[in-house]
């Protein structure tokens, strides 16, 4: 099933009114296999080709850190709800993505996809950029994200 979601970077969180963030620890396995620790929850995610979660599991702590010894990949990030619009939601990246802010906008389906028009502080449109998704991040080294990232951030002037 099509996703009906947009995502945008921008700069900075500040003067958004937003819910208190839900720490997520993502590690990556493989292509079909992520785990997370959300806030203190340990969970497995298993993906489809797509990055859809088709099934998604809770894990004790041990099962945890004796798979994320076998990640390619970790990703550090808050996520906030905007509590103008429960439409969005915003990642704050930490560690080795600091910097990237990605909105998401999902939509109930493609007419209101089609007429949505963006908030005046949402930045560049990167729905199709390797920046967009979590497991395409994770596959970009250090150089490749910062790259991509000044790219984009260079298009908002």
């Amino acid at each position: 099933m099509r996703e009906f979601t947009k995502r945008f970077i921008i700069d900075s969180i500040e003067n958004l009114e937003l819910s208190k963030p839900i720490r997520y620890e993502r590690y990556y396995i493989n292509n079909e296999l992520r785990i997370q620790k959300k806030d203190n929850k340990y969970e497995k995610e298993i993906l489809d080709k797509d990055n859809n979660v088709i099934e998604k599991v809770e894990i004790s702590e041990n099962e945890f850190c004796e798979l994320k010894k076998k990640s390619y990949s970790k990703i550090i990030r808050n996520s906030y709800l905007y509590l103008k619009d429960s439409r969005v939601s915003i990642k704050e990246y930490l560690d080795k993505y600091e910097g990237l802010y990605r909105v998401e906008v999902k939509f109930k389906s493609e007419k209101e996809e089609n007429e949505y028009v963006k908030e005046c502080w949402m930045e560049k449109e990167i729905t199709y950029s390797p920046l967009a998704f979590d497991k395409d991040l994770s596959k970009l080294s250090t150089e490749e994200f910062k790259k991509e990232l000044i790219s984009l951030k260079g298009e908002n002037k």
